[in-house]
């Protein structure tokens, strides 16, 4: 080994800021990030074996009952989880006008969006088991009826 690289100095060894900042491991944890968005909004696999409400229920070994009491749950859970999103954006409301509080909005404005999504999940079950068709589209949930081209049922 060449004694000058030993003694060799250079802007870089008092002066590093990308080193300070931790520029590599910043830019490792962007790339997981985006590994994992990528895995996140990949659209899934078309299902193998497409089948329809009355197979499912009886692959299931569903009763009407069992299926009209998980009706009913689904919209009970749809209701609450608007009426939930529904108080949090109003307080968050509440936070910015009567607070100040700019931070208290966003944080549940978050938290409203969560419930909101919860309360369409139920919704669009609940929509599915009422109209006895699995594979439904935002599409019909948003029209209220589900068409019946390419019907799974």
């Amino acid at each position: 080994m060449a004694i000058w690289r030993i003694f060799k100095v250079s802007r870089k060894t008092f002066v590093d800021p990308g080193s300070w900042v931790g520029s590599d491991s910043i830019k490792e944890q962007n790339q997981t990030i985006w590994s994992i968005l990528k895995d996140i909004f990949v659209s899934p696999e078309a299902p193998v074996k497409k089948e329809t409400f009355e197979e499912a229920a009886k692959r299931l070994e569903l009763t009407e009952e069992d299926i009209k009491q998980a009706r009913a749950n689904y919209y009970f859970y749809a209701i609450l989880f608007a009426v939930l999103g529904a108080a949090t954006a109003l307080f968050s409301l509440y936070l910015l006008f009567f607070h100040l509080s700019f931070y208290g909005l966003l944080l549940a404005a978050a938290a409203s969006g969560l419930f909101f999504a919860q309360a369409f999940r139920f919704h669009f079950w609940y929509f599915q088991i009422k109209h006895r068709k699995l594979g439904c589209t935002f599409d019909e949930w948003w029209s209220g009826k589900p068409s019946d081209k390419g019907s799974s049922s």
